[in-house]
């Protein structure tokens, strides 16, 4: 089975003047197709700077990182471009909706990105997720919990291989949580890994597997 991410010996440090600061310390993690993860810890455990390296938006570690076979040192910027644009979603604590496009255009945004529109597809989506009837709703019209579900569609708009997610519930009460989390859930059954990092222990038993990140290191 190809894994979908592949983590070896993953270490990370800032300096901070003339200071070396380890964030993250012989890191290992492997993510198979499908599959739901959590990792939880406190604030400034290095949750987000994990994700950050996972998603390609930090390139400054030592270790390996593959993604879908491919390892990351090996691409340049545009073939990172094009891999978070086709293979990878996010999902962040703000839903980051624009708020001068209705729900269904905020949605289609990364696929008119892609170069691939197609209104009915993201219809569909809105459909199966049971949010069709917000669908031509501006996000000053509808509610927080509203608001997190339609930039998970927007995250899976593309068919990512790989859902990445922190702090997804962050910013929502109990009830819209666990929708939240039902979703994720319901984009893995269907075929799309997630990994998601919180430091809400209930949010985390969502997933199939949890690890904890404390001082550097992932248990």
């Amino acid at each position: 089975m190809k894994m979908i991410v592949e983590i070896e010996n993953l270490t990370k440090t800032y300096t901070q003047g003339h200071e070396q600061i380890l964030v993250l310390e012989d890191i290992n993690l492997c993510l198979r197709p499908g599959e739901f993860i959590s990792v939880v810890g406190p604030s400034g455990s290095g949750k987000s700077t994990l994700l950050n390296l996972i998603g390609l938006l930090d390139n400054v570690y030592s270790g390996s990182i593959k993604l879908f076979s491919r390892s990351v040192s090996s691409l340049d910027e545009e073939e990172k471009a094009k891999m978070r644009l086709e293979n990878i979603g996010f999902v962040f604590q703000f839903d980051s909706l624009l708020e001068e496009f209705t729900v269904i255009e905020n949605i289609e945004m990364p696929a008119r990105i892609l170069g691939k529109p197609d209104a009915n597809f993201s219809k569909a989506l809105l459909e199966k997720f049971g949010l069709l009837e917000i669908a031509d709703k501006f996000p000053m019209d509808i509610s927080g919990g509203e608001k997190q579900r339609a930039a998970v569609l927007r995250a899976l708009r593309n068919g990512p291989s790989l859902l990445i997610a922190d702090e997804p519930t962050g910013n929502l009460d109990r009830y819209n949580s666990k929708i939240v989390l039902e979703d994720l859930k319901k984009a893995s059954f269907r075929g799309t890994s997630v990994i998601m990092v919180t430091h809400n222990e209930e949010a985390a038993k969502y997933a199939e597997r949890i690890y904890h990140l404390s001082d550097g290191k992932l248990k």
